[in-house]
């Protein structure tokens, strides 16, 4: 069992009834999850639902020998859960890129939630809804952005959720490989290569061992923007 307050730090949950917190409260569990972890698999059975307090999570669908990643989580955010309500194997994996602190509540208790408390089955919806949006804006990019495009985008979404200021722009780790950038801009990893070094050589980011430092946030922006005719 969790607190309530606890429940208050994620600002989602805040909305809800004190009853229907209370009842979170009771059946969510405290997960301490370690870096690379796989929570679950595409094809495996409808999970419950993460939430998650502190850490990185990436989600991801693959066909072969192909990846596609669908979107980095930051604290805040939720995954899992979207198959349960049709009993429907989970569409995508999800692995832990980071130390993870996470909220969950098993397919068991998530299952009585969504049909004893209206607010929450309303939430869960939405939450639902906002990821399906989330994913027919990667479709639109992979279809309609070239690379230079995609990547830039990327960098700058993790530098809005993520960036700190350092001297001479912002800053994001280095969380990523360059094959994981890859699978999220649907590319191959060498032409991501040769794109950072693009963005190198025009000054628009500096990368060290630990840290892409984005120099030129508005000339990125401008490139992010770019659609494909």
């Amino acid at each position: 069992m969790v607190s309530r307050e606890q429940l208050l730090e994620i600002p989602f949950l805040q909305a809800l009834s004190p009853r229907t917190q209370r009842c979170l409260a009771e059946k969510a569990l405290e997960l301490s999850l370690e870096p690379h972890l796989d929570l679950y698999q595409q094809g495996d059975p409808p999970t419950g639902l993460y939430i998650l307090q502190s850490g990185r999570v990436k989600l991801y669908r693959h066909s072969k020998d192909k990846c596609q990643i669908l979107a980095l989580l930051v604290p805040g955010q939720c995954l899992g859960a979207e198959s349960l309500p049709t009993d429907t194997p989970s569409p995508y994996a999800a692995t832990t890129l980071s130390p993870v602190e996470a909220l969950f509540l098993p397919p068991e208790h998530l299952r009585v939630l969504l049909d004893e408390l209206p607010d929450f089955q309303e939430l869960f919806l939405r939450l639902i809804t906002d990821k399906l949006k989330q994913f027919i804006t990667l479709v639109h990019d992979l279809a309609f952005r070239d690379v230079t495009s995609r990547l830039a985008m990327v960098l700058l979404a993790r530098a809005e959720t993520e960036g700190k200021p350092y001297e001479g722009g912002i800053g994001i780790e280095r969380l990523l490989s360059q094959q994981e950038y890859a699978d999220m801009v649907g590319t191959a990893r060498e032409v991501v290569y040769r794109t950072f070094r693009k963005f190198e050589s025009e000054g628009l980011v500096h990368i060290t061992r630990t840290l892409i430092l984005l120099r030129d946030l508005d000339r990125l922006r401008q490139i992010a923007l770019h659609e494909a005719r």
